[in-house]
């Protein structure tokens, strides 16, 4: 039997680094979407921010991107 991977799924890394995120959040499945590059693309459409860390990319879901950014304002 041969296993053949058929997509990647790409989750929330959470508001910070040392928080997970509270909503356990996943880019939405798309069968159009194989790749790591797709499926961030999908994520873009439905609002999620990438930005990259030292060695990665790091994913956020809307609701986490909105966090970060009310905990960054004065």
């Amino acid at each position: 039997m041969t296993a053949t991977q058929i997509g990647v799924e790409v989750s929330c890394d959470g508001p910070d680094e040392h928080t997970d995120c509270p909503d356990s959040a996943a880019v939405r499945a798309s069968f159009a979407s194989r790749t790591a590059r797709q499926v961030r693309a999908d994520g873009r459409a439905q609002g999620w921010t990438t930005r990259r860390a030292p060695g990665q990319l790091e994913d956020m879901c809307p609701s986490c991107t909105a966090k970060r950014q009310d905990e960054a304002q004065p």
